[in-house]
């Protein structure tokens, strides 16, 4: 199999998995999404969290989609590799990374005010 559709499966992958979570249709649950004890804490917090980690997920998955369209054929497949896999994982723990910090700082701040963000 050629790494170009590894990387355009991977990108198609993430974009289906990041769409539900930035359009905030998924509700919290124990398998899909940001699942902290933050995000478990407040439905608000879960919400923000991840719609954040669905729109760089969203984004990751676009820009692999271009990337993969554009490289076919272009470059050889270990080149394709040695690019493509390390943007891959520099992506991946980017959202993991700014998902986890907004969910620590609105828990943070929920802490200040224990009742601000609880729905009604």
């Amino acid at each position: 199999m050629r790494p170009e559709y590894v990387f355009l499966g991977l990108g198609i992958v993430s974009m289906a998995v990041g769409l539900p979570l930035a359009d905030r249709r998924i509700p919290p649950n124990r398998w899909y999404g940001v699942r902290v004890r933050a995000t478990f804490a407040d439905q608000h917090i879960w919400y923000e969290a991840n719609a954040q980690a669905g729109r760089d997920l969203t984004a990751l998955g676009v820009l692999f989609v271009v990337l993969t369209l554009m490289l076919m054929d272009k470059v050889s497949p270990t080149a394709y590799v040695l690019w493509c896999a390390p943007l891959f994982v520099v992506g991946s723990l980017v959202t993991v990374v700014r998902s986890l910090r907004l969910a620590n700082r609105l828990w943070r701040e929920r802490g200040s005010d224990p009742g601000a963000h609880r729905p009604s």
